[in-house]
């Protein structure tokens, strides 16, 4: 399990889609993402997640940064639980 601190600020923008979100991410040492598109996958390993501090385990239901060609983010171990996000996007009902 990935023993690191939890970035300065991180909060979900948007829920794109059933398996993107928008994410805006700062940290002193890794730098700042305004609308970084993270993916729904299965964790590979155990880790924290870095929103709600809950523990990750391997298969678990998770966000990730999304890499472009060699534009890989410094943060793309990072991870996020889905269940972390399934609340925090939804819309009200009318």
């Amino acid at each position: 399990m990935q023993n690191e601190r939890s970035p300065l600020y991180i909060s979900v923008v948007e829920k794109l889609s059933s398996t993107t979100i928008s994410v805006c991410w700062s940290d002193p040492c890794l730098g700042h993402y305004a609308n970084q598109i993270w993916g729904m996958g299965s964790a590979r390993g155990d880790a924290i997640c870095v929103l709600s501090g809950k523990q990750i385990r391997r298969g678990d239901s998770i966000f990730r940064p999304r890499a472009y060609g060699s534009q890989v983010p410094i943060n793309r171990h990072r991870m996020i639980l889905a269940s972390a996000v399934s609340g925090l996007c939804q819309r009200p009902s009318p």
